[in-house]
C-alpha cells in the first residue's frame, strides 16, 4: 500500500510531467505560427534598388537575384509601376506565387506607407515558403517621391 508521502510525490511527478508535455506542445505550435509584423523586413527605396540592381554576391552560393513584386491591383499596375516589377495582385498570391520561385529576394510594394496589400502579401509569401521577403517602406508613393523612375501607364 502506498503511503501518503509516496502518493503526494507521484502526484507531483504527474503534474510536472503534464506541464512539461504542455510546454512542448505549445512550443511546437509556435514554430508553425503565422508571420507577424515583427517578421517584416522593411527597406527604403535606395536599399531596395541596390538589391535589385546589384545582385549581392555570396561567397559560396554565387549571386542572389532580387525582384520587385507589385501587390497592387492590375489597374494600379497599368497606371504606372517600378521598372521590372512583376504584377501579382494580393488576391492571386496563393494561386500564382510559384512564378517567384526563380528569385532569391522578393521586394513587395503597395501604394503607400503601411499598405495592407503589401504587408499582407509579404506575410503570405513567407507562409508559402519564400525565404527572403522584404517590404518597400512607403510603397510606390515613396518610390516616386524620391524621384525614382517609373514605367508609364500601359493600355
Amino acid at each position: 500500500m502506498m503511503t501518503l508521502k509516496k502518493m503526494r510525490f507521484a502526484r507531483f511527478i504527474h503534474i510536472v510531467w503534464s506541464l512539461f508535455l504542455l510546454a512542448g506542445a505549445m512550443s511546437g505550435t509556435g514554430c508553425s505560427s503565422k508571420p507577424s509584423d515583427r517578421d517584416l523586413v522593411l527597406l527604403g527605396p535606395d536599399q531596395a534598388t541596390e538589391l535589385v540592381a546589384g545582385k549581392r554576391t555570396l561567397l559560396v552560393l554565387g549571386s542572389e537575384e532580387a525582384v520587385w513584386v507589385d501587390a497592387r491591383s492590375e489597374s494600379d499596375f497599368r497606371t504606372g509601376h517600378i521598372p521590372g516589377a512583376i504584377s501579382l495582385p494580393y488576391e492571386r498570391v496563393s494561386a500564382d506565387h510559384k512564378q517567384l520561385d526563380d528569385y532569391d529576394i522578393l521586394i513587395v510594394y503597395g501604394n503607400d506607407y503601411n499598405d495592407p496589400r503589401s504587408v499582407g502579401m509579404s506575410k503570405r509569401l513567407m507562409e508559402l515558403g519564400h525565404k527572403d521577403v522584404r517590404t518597400l517602406q512607403g510603397g510606390f508613393r515613396a518610390w516616386k517621391e524620391e524621384g525614382n523612375p517609373i514605367e508609364p501607364a500601359t493600355e
